[in-house]
């Protein structure tokens, strides 16, 4: 599925301008695709043949969704800009940031997603994961490739709907203890000169410099007491492992995060 496809000119058109019924082709395989109608959730295009090499035509509805809420919320993001150079279709591109969103609704292979930043990267911009939290932030032990996208991105959920990130300690990918969703706002990037040490483990495998208002970081800086609270939450929650409850240290993480997010949020 795709929102936007080449009319018979090679015009770039969103599904909203095109008509029922007639061919167009896919951005990315160049394959024919038509104009699907919903009432309730947006139109878009879809293969007319099953392309499994073509990126676009295996989209969900879902992704869809999140794709046009995020535009919705800046009208300054792109929607499936081609970068023909390194043969990409970004979900979502800000060239004014030099930022790509990647709307993660399956599971990909870390190679992969190694490969897809490097890609980015070589055209001077840097990717932004988006995970879906039906299939990511599931498990207890995190599978290598979700380690990785969660130090470069947030989790979704279309249910609330918003993108959100989290306290959490992991030792080994082993996830020890978790706080609550803190929503994220995406329009709103900033860039932090914060010394790795004096973060948390967890903040300090971020990507280097790059923070979104609402984010654990964000918060971190704006809040020196909050970051204080949270090293000391995680060193405990890390030195207690061996001795303490599982249930007991998850018990203590709610309560704390929930008592310094009240506080945060009154300032």
């Amino acid at each position: 599925m795709a929102l936007y496809a080449l009319d018979e000119s090679g015009r770039v058109i969103h599904a909203d301008e095109a008509h029922s019924f007639d061919s167009y082709r896919c951005i990315e395989c160049r394959g024919v695709v038509q104009k699907r109608n919903f009432r309730q959730r947006r139109s878009h295009f879809y293969h007319l043949q099953t392309v499994q090499s073509c990126r676009l035509h295996s989209r969900s509805i879902d992704h869809l969704i999140l794709q046009e809420h995020l535009r919705d919320l800046n009208p300054s993001l792109i929607a499936e800009r081609p970068f023909k150079k390194i043969l990409r279709i970004a979900d979502l591109c800000w060239e004014e940031k030099n930022l790509v969103f990647e709307i993660q609704c399956s599971p990909i292979a870390l190679s992969q997603a190694f490969q897809r930043e490097k890609d980015y990267a070589s055209e001077g911009y840097q990717i932004i994961w988006l995970m879906d939290d039906r299939l990511y932030n599931r498990r207890r032990t995190l599978r290598p490739t979700e380690d990785h996208l969660r130090h470069q991105g947030y989790y979704f959920s279309l249910t609330r709907p918003f993108v959100y990130d989290q306290f959490e300690v992991l030792d080994d990918r082993k996830r020890l203890a978790r706080g609550p969703p803190l929503p994220v706002d995406l329009t709103r990037p900033g860039i932090h000169t914060m010394a790795k040490e004096t973060l948390t483990r967890q903040l300090g495998q971020r990507q280097k410099g790059l923070f979104f208002a609402g984010d654990l970081l964000d918060r971190a800086i704006r809040y020196p007491n909050y970051l204080q609270q949270i090293r000391e939450l995680e060193e405990r929650i890390l030195s207690s492992r061996a001795n303490v409850a599982q249930h007991q240290v998850k018990k203590n993480l709610s309560i704390g995060l929930e008592f310094l997010l009240r506080q945060t949020s009154a300032e």
